[in-house]
């Protein structure tokens, strides 16, 4: 299995259920932002059995996977879970479908020319099928930023938040 965005706040999620369903250490493989930066396509993808995408996309990027790589015979990928949900985004890096899936029909067949089956779960807002789940983490990371305010003049997340609001502050008209 393969968690792209893996330290972001869905990434861990991912990275936390499949630990949970008994995936760990070398068939786990975490990628973030230091492993993506050089950008994509990205061969490690294929030789995953799942690749799961929590990335957040904020800008422009190459796509992670290709429709041509996946017309390769000798590829393990099987399953692709993409919890980022850009298919109306120009800038999709999975582009290799173009419908979410829903809870009720939750996987999607992609036509390649593998004889190996491909099949895309995309159901968009699918972080928020556990609401409690994520307020009650969202609120674990967000506690010790909380509890930091009194020393907000040298406490590091919030002179670099103050420091990025200026920044763009000063952007405006």
């Amino acid at each position: 299995v393969m968690v792209m965005g893996a330290l972001g706040r869905c990434g861990r999620g991912a990275v936390e259920f499949a630990q949970f369903a008994g995936i760990a250490g070398e068939h786990l493989l975490r990628w973030d932002i230091e492993e993506t930066k050089k950008g994509g396509p990205f061969e490690e993808i294929l030789a995953s059995d799942i690749f799961i995408n929590c990335i957040y996309l904020s800008k422009p990027i190459p796509p992670f996977v290709t429709k041509e790589m996946l017309d390769r015979v000798d590829r393990p990928l099987s399953m692709v879970v993409d919890v980022s949900c850009d298919t109306t985004n120009p800038h999709n890096p999975i582009p290799i479908y173009s419908v979410n899936t829903t809870f009720d029909k939750p996987l999607l067949d992609v036509s390649t020319e593998s004889p190996r089956p491909l099949q895309v779960i995309a159901i968009d807002h699918l972080p928020t099928a556990l609401p409690r789940e994520s307020s009650e983490a969202f609120s674990r990371d967000l506690l010790p930023s909380l509890l930091a305010l009194k020393d907000r003049q040298s406490a590091p997340v919030w002179t670099a938040a103050e420091a990025l609001f200026k920044e763009k502050s000063a952007l405006l008209p």
